[in-house]
């Protein structure tokens, strides 16, 4: 905690410290909440975040969910209320790890008998256009084992479908974010992470419209067969993944990167560009675990 004793230093000094302050947003608030007169023009977002067990879905499990359903108007390009907020434990087959219980503050007392309630989740996700996640790829591995009925929702990642660095920011860490923003909160625990989420779009006001338009662009999985061992390190650095399995290098690009990265490709593959597959990807099959 901060000395307190130490405020006639900062009104002496107050460009040698910075203030921080905890997110205005709690999960123990009374919802909605209003942020701003309403446009008439809303859409329903729903941002989610959950808890597991560990880092594999299929053999992880979800130990708890967080929801927090948001109004968007997309003419004023901002959130004008929070509509409400669920957080849910479950009981997973396996133990919980004191790793994972230091990480989140879950124990296997808390959760003990404890069940998420589907039709309530449903309810939330299929009233709301587009599920938000920070780090989607993960979340959405583990909604879709969960919640196999609502597997075909569109997702958007507020970790890659905004450009962080555009917007003057050195990583895309939730925590790391809004701290640069002046803002901190009790992470790990589902709901506060989304209304973490909340405040970050507040905070950097061209962040969601941002997401939001990257989320309905068309993208493509390039299969990079065409690339020999010798340029493993060129398509490595420029992003490509491994796919140990089927042996081969591969990336994920939308249609304003798409003419320019298989440009590139042609070029490094020459006749072996023949090898290389490119697959559409639909709105609904974007940020999952195999994409």
């Amino acid at each position: 905690m901060f000395d307190t004793n130490r405020f006639a230093e900062i009104q002496a000094n107050p460009s040698g410290f910075r203030l921080l302050e905890q997110i205005p947003f709690s999960a123990d608030d009374s919802f909605p909440i209003k942020l701003r007169e309403a446009a008439g023009d809303e859409i329903v977002l729903a941002l989610l975040d959950f808890e597991t067990t560990g880092f594999a879905a299929g053999s992880d499990e979800v130990i708890e969910i967080g929801l927090v359903q948001v109004a968007y108007s997309p003419s004023l390009q901002k959130i004008t209320q929070i509509i409400e907020i669920t957080s849910q434990l479950e009981c997973p087959k396996q133990t919980i790890s004191e790793l994972i219980t230091g990480v989140t503050g879950i124990t296997n007392a808390m959760v003990a008998g404890k069940r998420i309630d589907d039709a309530h989740i449903a309810r939330i996700v299929n009233s709301s256009s587009v599920l938000i996640a920070h780090n989607a790829q993960f979340d959405r591995a583990f909604f879709d084992i969960r919640f196999p009925a609502m597997a075909s929702k569109v997702w958007a990642c507020s970790v890659k479908d905004i450009n962080w660095s555009m917007h003057g920011f050195e990583s895309a860490k939730l925590e790391y974010l809004l701290l640069k923003n002046g803002y901190f909160y009790e992470g790990h625990r589902a709901a506060t992470d989304c209304l973490a989420m909340v405040q970050l779009f507040e905070s950097v006001p061209a962040a969601l419209p941002e997401l939001l338009t990257n989320a309905q662009k068309n993208s493509f999985k390039i299969i990079a067969k065409g690339v020999g061992y010798n340029d493993r390190e060129v398509v490595k650095q420029r992003g490509y993944r491994w796919d140990a399995a089927n042996r081969y290098w591969w990336t994920i690009v939308t249609d304003d990167d798409y003419a320019e990265e298989t440009a590139f490709l042609n070029e490094l593959c020459g006749l072996a560009s023949s090898k290389n597959i490119i697959e559409a990807i639909s709105s609904t099959a974007r940020h999952q675990l195999n994409r």
